[in-house]
């Protein structure tokens, strides 16, 4: 079984699924230094040519709820719908560099958005599968930091590249040949985590071995034989009751939706802000997201030591019950930290200000963007065990975030909504667990 796997298989198991996610992520943000190029290049508005970048972030949204049912599903696994999304993924950018027309481009971006979500259906289910328990936490820490610095380091490396070459496809040959180099290692170091599948698998070949039909694993004891299709369309309701019928997990779809769409508002505020009023070219533009990789690393090594000094001692008591609400402490920090982000950006950003001040001001959205992250997706973790990927598939709801980016002048409306967002943590901290009772049905459901 994973959890028994030697601590070295376990870390390049995890280097591969941080390598999954760095990629996709970083793919959704890389094209926006292309954009100018090819609202130039083929006479797009600044709508058509940001529909690239939307377009994708709307298929990610989709993707997991195809992917993430099919790796539950005993008989596929977790690294064939790795290996197969990473594949077609490159094979779909590939496709985009080549393309000579602008529909074609946006066609190609959905799909490969569609099929590329891999590693963000199905990632923190494979973590939580080949770690112990209280190896969890730093495990889906460092995962989640892949996922912060993808879209920070996306349009940096985006604007070297078109900078250096001067053409809009350069960020997609680069991301092709990241995807490439990435599925070949997954390929060959990374073996199945799902313990239904190595089981089922396993039975199938010791029936092989010995003509006896009497070998089934448990998942062939409980699961009847069903049409593929029919088993998907099952569980991608599921996803959808899940997310809709239990309120925590409706209200972390809408949270989820609003944090991500503050970060992806920056891909339009930046150089709305560092170009129009400060006057920054474009490779010191990519430099200003320095401001939130710097605050992304504090943030991971604050919740480091609060993990090691504070939670986990707790939890190591005899006899010690930790309710997962215990979790969402750094949560609480997280959402008073987004809200001053979003302020202090909004009131420094004037000629009379020096640069640094909004620079500083966005450091203070990685505290918030990671920290409640990791709150909300250990809580649910502990709250909902067995269904990590099934919960990761219902956050599609997040995906709207991208209508955000089409607006210049939409940070007043998202300052007041991260105050209003900034009561869940402490309101699912002092009432315990505010959940539905639906999670009792959907264990009669899952397949």
């Amino acid at each position: 079984m994973p959890r028994n796997w030697p601590m070295l298989a376990k870390t390049v198991a995890m280097i591969n699924v941080m390598l999954l996610n760095f990629s996709f992520y970083a793919a959704s943000a890389i094209f926006t230094p292309s954009i100018p190029k090819i609202e130039e290049v083929f006479g797009a508005s600044t709508a058509e040519g940001t529909l690239g970048l939307s377009l994708f972030v709307i298929a990610y949204g989709i993707g997991p709820l195809i992917l993430s049912p099919l790796s539950n599903l005993p008989s596929i696994g977790r690294t064939p719908v790795y290996i197969l999304g990473s594949l077609t993924f490159c094979l779909f950018n590939i496709g985009t560099a080549l393309a000579k027309d602008l529909h074609t481009i946006l066609i190609l971006r959905f799909f490969g958005g569609l099929v590329g979500s891999a590693p963000i259906s199905v990632g923190g289910a494979t973590l939580m599968e080949i770690y112990e328990p209280n190896q969890i936490p730093y495990a889906i820490a460092l995962y989640a930091v892949s996922g912060i610095c993808g879209p920070i380091l996306g349009p940096i490396l985006g604007t070297l590249v078109v900078e250096r070459w001067k053409t809009w496809t350069a960020t997609l040959w680069l991301l092709s040949g990241v995807t490439a180099l990435t599925t070949v290692f997954v390929f060959f170091s990374l073996p199945e985590t799902l313990n239904a599948n190595i089981l089922l698998r396993r039975a199938q070949r010791l029936r092989r071995r010995t003509g006896n039909p009497a070998y089934r694993s448990q998942a062939e004891l409980d699961t009847p034989v069903a049409n593929l299709a029919v088993r998907i369309i099952r569980q991608t309701i599921d996803d959808f009751k899940l997310s809709c019928m239990d309120p925590v997990i409706l209200f972390v779809n809408l949270h989820t939706m609003l944090i991500y769409g503050v970060l992806y508002l920056w891909f339009e505020f930046f150089p709305f802000v560092f170009d129009g009023i400060y006057h920054f070219n474009a490779i010191q533009q990519g430099l200003a997201f320095f401001g939130i990789l710097v605050g992304a690393v504090v943030s991971v090594i604050a919740y480091m030591l609060w993990l090691y000094f504070s939670y986990q001692p707790r939890a190591a008591k005899p006899g010690a019950i930790v309710e997962p609400e215990a979790r969402l402490v750094p949560g609480q920090v997280g959402a008073i930290c987004i809200p001053i982000c979003l302020f202090i950006f909004a009131w420094t950003s004037r000629e009379s200000v020096h640069w640094i001040v909004p620079i500083i001001g966005t450091a203070f959205f990685a505290p918030g963007f990671y920290l409640t992250f990791q709150s909300i997706l250990n809580y649910l973790g502990e709250s909902y065990p067995r269904y990590v990927a099934i919960w990761k598939a219902s956050t599609f709801l997040e995906q709207i975030r991208q209508l955000v980016i089409l607006g210049k002048r939409l940070d007043g409306c998202c300052d007041g909504s991260t105050v209003r967002c900034m009561r869940f943590p402490f309101y699912c901290k002092r009432r315990e667990r505010v959940r539905g009772g639906y999670v009792s049905e959907l264990r009669s459901l899952v397949v």
